[in-house]
């Protein structure tokens, strides 16, 4: 198969000096590696580099990458806006550094609107930004709740649309690790919290992307009728809204990161169709996750058009992310290290 260009909205860069931070904050949780990195919840994560991202995107196809540290949403205390400002320096350093390669989720101090209004502020009319990335749940408060609003209406008053990045749920799935079951079903939980708050008519503006095929969203999507189908559900599911809960799912898009299950991948397709499914990897951790994502997906049988829109077309259009130059420049650039 010819490669098809790609670009990645879910992908992770760490500079070093955040880790360093990270490291000295968070003893209990944060400890030095082997590699050059650390171990974060025991999830390494490598320390940036460039020259050896730029090979890794050439060798995947990948045109753009749009960059992100969600890992700073775990701890949301008095750092929160030092390393959200931090890490959105570094994005923008890269991105300058290198334009045609890379774009950045903005990072936000969630617990401290006055501290988000201010990064906002800063970053107004940025280029490199392609929209805004938060976790699933802000130590335990979910994007729909009351608490999370004057967040929210900054959020929506910005052009760019949200990512919502699965974090660990206030709670426990059994002895479930959370990555497995916990993180991809939290992200479903914070769509729902959007959904039965108002808040996707609140902000009719407001484009929503949610990572892994938006946790189990798409196979539950009937099931989030319930509130409004049987008579006497618990208050605040659905029963005030204009719509069925249902009907919201159209605002929301997705990433593909780690899923490699083809029936997965047909029921998002059906679900919410071929122009809401971006191309994401969840690449920057030490792992061979896009190496698989690229095999999985060359995989499908998929029409031209569908497999275009989901490796590029829909990044660009629903982010903004470019394809520039860099798009016919990757297999060159392959072949002259050959």
């Amino acid at each position: 198969m010819t490669p098809h260009v790609r670009i990645d909205v879910h992908v992770h860069g760490f500079p070093r000096a955040y880790l360093e931070s990270i490291t000295a904050y968070y003893p209990r949780e944060v400890r030095p590696a082997r590699h050059d990195g650390v171990m974060w919840h025991g999830v390494p994560l490598p320390a940036w580099d460039r020259r050896a991202r730029l090979t890794e995107m050439d060798d995947d196809h990948v045109a753009v990458e749009v960059l992100s540290a969600p890992t700073v949403y775990t701890s949301l205390d008095a750092h929160a806006g030092q390393l959200c400002s931090g890490l959105n320096d570094f994005t923008a350093g890269e991105c300058d550094a290198e334009p045609d390669r890379f774009r950045a989720w903005l990072h936000l101090p969630v617990n401290d609107p006055d501290a988000a209004e201010r990064e906002l502020e800063r970053w107004r009319g940025a280029g490199h930004i392609a929209g805004i990335v938060i976790g699933s749940n802000a130590a335990g408060v979910y994007p729909g709740q009351p608490e999370f609003r004057p967040v929210l209406d900054l959020i929506a008053e910005t052009p760019w649309p949200l990512f919502i990045h699965p974090s660990v749920p206030p709670g426990t799935a059994g002895t479930v690790a959370a990555p497995i079951l916990g993180m991809p079903a939290d992200t479903t939980a914070a769509a729902l919290s959007l959904i039965y708050s108002g808040a996707m008519d609140r902000y009719p503006q407001l484009t929503v992307v949610l990572g892994h095929y938006g946790g189990v969203l798409p196979f539950l999507a009937s099931r989030a009728n319930m509130g409004v189908d049987l008579p006497g559900f618990t208050p605040g599911h659905g029963q005030d809204l204009p719509q069925h809960p249902q009907h919201y799912l159209s605002r929301f898009a997705v990433d593909s990161a780690q899923g490699y299950h083809a029936p997965a991948f047909t029921c998002t397709l059906d679900t919410l169709g071929a122009d809401r499914i971006l191309y994401g990897s969840d690449h920057g951790t030490l792992n061979d996750y896009r190496a698989r994502m690229n095999r999985f997906l060359d995989s499908l049988d998929l029409d031209d058009g569908t497999r275009d829109a989901v490796l590029a077309d829909n990044a660009h259009h629903i982010l903004g992310a470019t394809r520039s130059t860099a798009a016919r420049d990757v297999q060159g650039r392959r072949n002259a290290r050959r």
